[in-house]
C-alpha cells in the first residue's frame, strides 16, 4: 500500500497533486489507482473522469495530478 494523504493536497486552482511513496514492487500504476479510488470516495466518483497525469521523481517519490 503506498503512503500518502488524500487531505493533504496541493493545489494551484487548475489541478490537485498529491505526493506519493511507493512500496517494494508496486507498480506506478498502482499507486495511482489507490489514489484516484481515496479521490473518488473524498470528492466524489465524477473525479475519476478527470485528467490525470503522474510523474516519478528520480528519489522515488511519485506526484499524481488531477487536472480541473
Amino acid at each position: 500500500m503506498a503512503q500518502f494523504n488524500i487531505d493533504a493536497h496541493l493545489s494551484n486552482g487548475k489541478r490537485l497533486d498529491w505526493v506519493a511513496l511507493a512500496d517494494d514492487g508496486e507498480s506506478l500504476g498502482d499507486v495511482t489507482i489507490q489514489i484516484k479510488k481515496a479521490a473518488a470516495k473524498k470528492f466524489g466518483p465524477a473525479c475519476q473522469l478527470r485528467r490525470w497525469s503522474v510523474i516519478r521523481a528520480s528519489n522515488g517519490c511519485i506526484t499524481v495530478s488531477m487536472h480541473a
